[in-house]
């Protein structure tokens, strides 16, 4: 089961990481590149190898598929583990609902803190972005289950109270939650880039992870019926 299950993964994550590469391709490819026209140059970084033309956009559909790997591996193992606990029919219903927890964890919540961000827009220390990251999408993840599975008034509380709690904190940096860096005029970051089209790479990202989730949701939840039957 093991081994199938690894397989499951690597079809699902494969789906989503290719789908998610495509709609970066039209929608946050192109933003991605007008954004760099603004940034200062770097003396260090310019003596730095970036990938550029086909090995860049090569390098970003590896690391969609990586990342949609990664991804599916947890949400299979989640939903595997549910389904040992609890009958249910896998369904479109299920796949919805994976990718709705799955967006709403790694997307939507720590986008409330840190929208996406363009290159060369002011960021603050990377680790501890990250870190913020992190705690904010396993404090939504345990919030979330805590509140949808919790039987007592007590649970829905401290799920509701594990979401809040980063943002509560408040994230690191100079970085501009999803509600702030959409209420902004003018300019934003050293280069004066156009607030407009930072506003527009953080909708497009959030749209592109929406349709990411939902392709490792459904193909996960009819790969899981076709080829895991628990037993």
């Amino acid at each position: 089961m093991v081994v199938r299950l690894f397989w499951i993964a690597l079809a699902a994550g494969l789906v989503a990481g290719l789908v998610a590469a495509g709609v970066q391709a039209i929608g946050t490819w192109p933003l991605i590149d007008t954004a760099e026209t603004f940034e200062i140059p770097d003396p260090v970084a310019a003596h730095e190898w970036s990938p550029e033309g086909l090995a860049r956009a090569g390098w970003s559909v590896l690391f969609d598929i990586l990342a949609g790997v990664g991804f599916a591996l947890l949400a299979n193992g989640a939903l595997l583990v549910f389904r040992s606990l609890r009958t249910v029919a896998l369904d479109w219903r299920v796949g919805a609902i994976l990718g709705a927890l799955g967006f709403a964890t790694f997307a939507l919540a720590p986008a409330f803190g840190l929208a996406p961000a363009l290159p060369g827009m002011a960021e603050g220390d990377l680790v501890a972005r990250q870190t913020w990251w992190l705690a904010t999408a396993a404090a939504t993840l345990s919030g979330g289950v805590l509140s949808v599975l919790g039987r007592r008034t007590s649970d829905w509380l401290i799920g509701i109270a594990l979401i809040a709690a980063p943002h509560v904190v408040g994230a690191p940096g100079e970085g501009f939650g999803l509600i702030g860096l959409l209420s902004l005029d003018g300019t934003v970051g050293e280069g004066g880039m156009p607030v407009g089209l930072a506003q527009r790479f953080a909708i497009v990202s959030l749209a592109a992870a929406a349709i990411f989730w939902a392709a490792l949701g459904f193909s996960s939840a009819w790969l899981q019926r076709r080829y895991l039957e628990l037993r």
